[in-house]
């Protein structure tokens, strides 16, 4: 269990560092792009490493991260994707024009990159895996 949480933190850690492989751009990097993004990224970094050595606190600290996840990425993306915002679609698809998309941008509904769908579906395994571990 420990090391699924520490395999999944580096797919995160995409976020600060960047990915790209020539043309091929996964993520940017958050230092420059988004560094709003450096607030999340810390307290994960922390509640891993509780986790890894303490997991009786460091479960608490994930399932916590996780719902707030949720929550944020819900307010900052997910309701437009449910809900399309025509200013807010554009001003994302402007922002990550230079990221790989799996699905082509729409210019009437939002869709993530490709980074940030992996990143949405990495949230919600992460949020089911540690409930379960809770409650077990």
């Amino acid at each position: 269990m420990k090391w699924f949480f520490v395999a999944t933190f580096l797919i995160y850690s995409l976020n600060v560092t960047g990915f790209r492989l020539g043309k091929f751009v996964l993520c940017g990097s958050c230092v420059k792009d988004e560094p709003i993004d450096l607030v999340f990224y810390f307290p994960y970094a922390a509640a891993v490493v509780t986790f890894w050595f303490a997991s009786h606190i460091g479960q608490w600290l994930l399932l916590g991260l996780f719902a707030l996840f949720h929550v944020v990425c819900f307010f900052s993306t997910y309701k437009y994707c449910l809900w399309p915002d025509e200013d807010k679609i554009k001003r994302y698809n402007l922002h990550f024009a230079h990221t790989h998309h799996i699905i082509k941008p729409s210019q009437r509904v939002l869709v993530p990159d490709t980074f940030h769908m992996m990143l949405f579906v990495k949230f919600f395994v992460n949020l089911i895996t540690i409930v379960i571990y809770t409650l077990t």
